[in-house]
């Protein structure tokens, strides 16, 4: 089954996935701090206005993920956002997040790059496992 990319229930599904990966456990074990992950408005994509979904991560679990409100932006540790087709891109597994990051295809809207370089392993992890839940992305067919 296939799930719109960024929706409440992609998000659920990426939270059930973080919580039963040893993988993600074993690398995320000293990462404090909840993380929304925003796809930018791109009209031409499909995407008329962002959408971003929150995470509430910490210590190789996830805690709970939905849809993000303007309050779940404001309140996370690590706010990370990009387009939609850098976001395609890295869920396909065909670019690195820290490699994104470091080239400006994903920015890093709230948080510290140095605080989050010590968690390169962990960064790895979550996306790779996001990676694993079949997603629609705008303009899909």
């Amino acid at each position: 089954m296939t799930i719109d990319a960024f929706s409440a229930e992609w998000a659920h599904a990426w939270c059930s996935a973080l919580n039963a990966s040893s993988e993600y456990r074993s690398a995320a074990t000293d990462w404090e701090g909840s993380v929304a992950l925003v796809m930018s408005a791109d009209a031409g994509a499909g995407v008329p206005e962002a959408r971003a979904v929150f995470l509430d991560v910490a210590r190789g679990a996830c805690h709970g993920s939905r849809v993000a409100s303007a309050a779940d932006l404001d309140a996370a540790a690590y706010v990370i956002e990009a387009a939609p087709d850098v976001w395609r891109e890295l869920l396909a597994g065909r670019s690195a997040p820290l490699m994104a990051l470091m080239t400006g295809r994903l920015r890093l809207t709230r948080g510290s790059i140095a605080a989050l370089l010590p968690f390169a392993n962990a960064a790895r992890e979550l996306v790779a496992t996001a990676s694993g839940i079949p997603a629609r992305f705008p303009g899909d067919a």
